[in-house]
């Protein structure tokens, strides 16, 4: 995310340029009275870049053409199948049905994920744009179990995952993940509720069963 500071350097950096160039050209160089407005500017700057990467990012008016990013914020419902074969069954497990919610800015994205035993939380992601003007969603994130799993059948873990974004808004994700206690599914987000987020998993059955 862009700061204050950031931006007056920009800022300070073109007029220098600006004023070298007139200099060096043999053109009059603007008196003192010219940087005045200096921190004016700076503050108007850094508040229309606020509310930019906040909010106006996601407007209809700069979409495709100006910010090539989707929108993917709100409560997703996800379900999760997991190649992950029961000891005790020697079967593979049902498909695992949960939540995902998804905070977004211009510059932020966050991803987490609620299950009836563990939550997942991102470490890092990117959207990348294909060539066909389609995109895919790439995360990395952490998963925690319930503590009362770990150390008998599930622990800490960590994970990957790369979704197709289909719809225009999007309306579902889907791909597949892997982690590192090599399991690995697939995992596909609908019913999109998007201005309404959750922080566990309760709330994501209570929000959904509502419907």
């Amino acid at each position: 995310m862009l700061t204050r500071l950031h931006i007056s350097s920009f800022i300070g950096l073109t007029i220098i340029v600006w004023l070298v160039t007139l200099w060096v050209q043999g053109n009059p160089v603007l008196s003192s009275e010219f940087i005045k407005p200096f921190g004016i500017v700076v503050s108007a700057i850094t508040s229309i870049a606020l509310i930019f990467n906040k909010y106006a990012w996601s407007w209809n008016v700069f979409k495709n053409w100006y910010v090539k990013r989707p929108d993917l914020r709100g409560t997703w419902k996800m379900e999760l199948q997991s190649s992950w074969v029961d000891p005790n069954t020697g079967k593979q497990i049902d498909p695992i049905i949960g939540y995902v919610v998804i905070r977004q800015t211009l510059t932020f994205l966050s991803f987490r994920m609620f299950t009836k035993e563990s939550r997942s939380k991102s470490i890092t992601h990117t959207i990348e744009r294909e060539d066909d003007g389609l995109y895919k969603l790439a995360v990395v994130y952490r998963n925690e179990p319930d503590i009362n799993l770990q150390g008998v059948r599930s622990e800490i873990h960590y994970g990957s995952f790369i979704l197709n974004i289909n719809g225009d808004p999007a309306n579902e994700l889907q791909g597949h993940y892997w982690t590192d206690r090599t399991t690995k599914g697939s995992l596909k987000l609908t019913d999109r509720i998007k201005n309404k987020t959750i922080n566990t998993y309760l709330e994501g059955v209570s929000e959904y069963s509502a419907d």
